[in-house]
């Protein structure tokens, strides 16, 4: 427990202000009525700790992250940090001294601890526990604390988490926690090591641990998916907790022994060239160092006519440089075998751990062609014996009776094994020879780990679909020479033009035909014809003019022409302005369509506010019945069409809203001016 506060409190911070939603077009205000079954409260900060892996062996570092996975942010007091805790011998890591400021952890953050595993807690009379030592193997909790209040603070408990020290058979991370928009789909990442002797039959997926689906019992171990980086997507915003479970058989390695300090010697004579062609004992070598874990160590001799430690890299858990120098190892030379028996014997004596099991995988043709290796052989045997080292011998193509001999002299008595050859399931025989597992009985396991998907609301998305296609023609008349140019703009720009040129002739055989334009009811529409007579040729006459005709021909036949006379003596008739031109066509009764889209499995209300004081609101529900509860995650994307229909009293031009809000709070607001005949 902290010593600074005896007193726990389970928190949530809670911010008091409104999320703003993202809009496809503007937002106008509240909506004009509560979202049917949207989460009333307000926005929320919500912390979740966790460990890098469900199961660590003794003395792993253990990697601890608290992130806020809410919607506001998280405010403390303090910094903050952890305490573990084992449900048996209580609190093995306290918070001590708290460091004092203010602190917040926004939307998404996070903050990561490590801990070594060793004992940090003292008992009631401030004695330190069990200083410099290591945790036993056991289950336990952690617990991210902070500190709130200023002058009078208490120890809230933001989160716990459960993670386990010993036997791992499986070292799993569900992968991080996720952040994606509803109805986005998304892919799980999980970390799986295998760290002992064991297959992996199954990785399923619980999708809402809270719900017991196969009726077993247990409310985390239902398939709702399977496989390692499965796709999913929710359809309604929220946190969900997902629980992997890996499923497997096999048996247990690296946890039921002691560190192991191994010296792999390697024969390089060039006898290698036609015993091991393939380079096998690299390779068994390299697949030995894969299933070493921490606090094994490892160091490679390489002898021929004589032995030396690789690039002089001692005993060590750097596996990865391990490795790379059983690479450098070659097929030249004569061979000493005394030399790299003795030198990996040195190699223990002056480097090993005392603490650690002791051996050394000998890899040989063990063909002896120095004469010195009968008398030093008992020797190197005997020093073994002295330092409590194993000997495995392993054969690469050893036939002669004598040398198959020597090798399992050197095994039997100092305790190791001999081999005929240099595979990768023979040293894996070492392997389980130095865990003790050779009689152990397989079992099946099952490991889980969990981690949180926050679902952000997308508010919905609309699109007025409604258009009248009318055919346009321009047409100009009267005096000759002169040029009018027409142009036809949609909200202010330019989508149509065209120029005439007054010439001897008939006037319609020199219209311009503008063609069919689709009208869409929800934008204004403006045509403007500008006549500009001062640069253009005078026929005799002064005073003519240029009679000018917009004709709007509509799909069912029927049309309206638009008359305009332009006069070279009166200026104030060279601009023609012919505003709301969709009045000529919409009438007083409107019918709008609009479609109606949005990722989440949501209720959406929909407000027509028409401009006249008439507004029209309903809601349509996601599964046509009532309303949608919170969350809603498993239904299906929004996609409707809805019909505004409005009749219009009187003639003129009205500002028409339509509001689209979805029961998450997520509104979209679309602004139209409609004008109508």
């Amino acid at each position: 427990m902290s010593l600074e506060s005896s007193v726990k409190i389970l928190a949530i911070a809670i911010v008091l202000s409104l999320t703003a939603v993202g809009a496809l077009a503007v937002f106008v205000g509240p909506a004009p009525a509560s979202p049917p079954g949207g989460d009333p409260t307000l926005p929320l900060g919500q912390g979740r700790v966790r460990t890098d892996k469900n199961c660590y062996l003794p003395g792993q570092t253990v990697t601890i992250t608290l992130k806020n996975v809410g919607q506001a942010a998280l405010v403390y007091s303090s910094l903050p940090d952890f305490e573990v805790e084992n449900e048996t011998i209580g609190t093995v890591r306290m918070v001590r001294d708290w460091t004092r400021a203010g602190y917040h952890l926004d939307p998404g953050a996070s903050v990561s601890w490590t801990w070594d595993q060793k004992w940090r807690a003292w008992d009631g009379t401030g004695h330190e526990l069990n200083k410099g030592m290591f945790v036993p193997r056991g289950g336990y909790v952690v617990i991210a604390e902070a500190l709130v209040g200023v002058e009078i603070s208490d120890v809230v408990q933001i989160a716990r988490s459960a993670f386990a020290i010993g036997d791992c058979l499986a070292q799993v991370s569900a992968g991080d926690d996720i952040i994606v928009g509803e109805g986005r789909t998304f892919q799980f990442n999980p970390r799986i090591q295998i760290t002992g002797d064991a297959t992996i039959t199954s990785i399923t997926w619980d999708l809402d641990p809270a719900v017991d689906s196969n009726g077993d019992g247990n409310t985390t171990n239902d398939m709702d998916l399977i496989g390692t980086h499965p796709s999913f997507s929710f359809g309604d915003d929220g946190v969900y907790p997902v629980v992997m479970n890996v499923r497997g058989f096999g048996r247990l390695s690296g946890m039921d022994r002691v560190a192991q300090d191994v010296v792999f010697a390697i024969d390089s004579s060039d006898s290698m060239q036609w015993r091991d062609p393939l380079d096998y004992r690299k390779i068994a070598v390299k697949d030995y160092v894969a299933w070493m874990v921490p606090n094994d160590r490892g160091a490679v001799v390489d002898f021929d006519s004589a032995a030396r430690v690789v690039n002089g890299d001692h005993l060590s858990s750097d596996y990865a440089r391990i490795q790379a120098d059983v690479d450098t190892i070659d097929s030249s030379g004569g061979v000493f075998l005394s030399a790299g028996l003795l030198l990996s014997l040195y190699e223990l004596r002056d480097y090993g751990d005392a603490t650690h099991k002791w051996l050394v995988i000998f890899e040989t043709g063990a063909e002896t062609e120095n004469p010195r290796d009968p008398f030093y052989i008992p020797r190197a045997i005997d020093l073994a014996k002295d330092l409590g080292v194993a000997i495995y011998t392993v054969g690469l193509n050893v036939v002669e009776p004598e040398q198959r001999a020597l090798m399992l002299q050197i095994a039997d008595e100092t305790g190791g094994r001999f081999f005929n050859s240099a595979s990768a399931s023979n040293l894996r025989k070492i392997y389980d020879d130095i865990a003790g597992l050779n009689a152990t009985q397989g079992a099946f396991f099952t490991v889980s780990d969990s981690l949180s998907v926050t679902v952000d609301n997308t508010p919905p998305s609309l699109a007025v679909e409604s258009s009248v296609p009318v055919n346009m023609t321009f047409r100009v008349a009267g005096e000759k020479y002169h040029d009018v140019a027409f142009s036809l703009l949609k909200d202010g720009a330019e989508i149509a033009n065209a120029t005439i040129i007054r010439m001897p002739g008939d006037p319609d055989n020199q219209s311009a035909a503008i063609g069919t334009i689709d009208f869409d009811v929800a934008s204004t529409y403006e045509a403007r014809i500008v006549y500009t007579p001062d640069d253009d040729p005078v026929n005799g006459q002064e005073s003519g003019a240029n009679p000018a005709e917009l004709i709007l021909v509509f799909s069912d036949g029927t049309n309206v022409t638009l008359g305009h006379t332009f006069n070279v003596n009166h200026p104030d008739t060279w601009v023609w302005d012919v505003p709301d031109l969709e009045a000529f066509f919409v009438g007083r009764a409107v019918s709008l369509p609009v479609s109606i889209s949005d990722p989440g499995t949501d209720d959406v209300t929909i407000a027509w506010d028409w401009g006249d004081g008439t507004i029209d609101l309903r809601t349509v529900f996601n599964d046509g019945v009532g309303p949608d509860p919170y969350p809603s995650p498993w239904g299906l994307p929004v996609s409707l069409t809805d019909v505004g229909v409005h009749t219009y009293a009187t003639a003129g031009s009205y500002s028409v809203s339509l509001t689209v809000t979805d029961d998450d709070a997520g509104s979209t607001v679309l602004l139209f001016t409609l004008s109508v005949g």
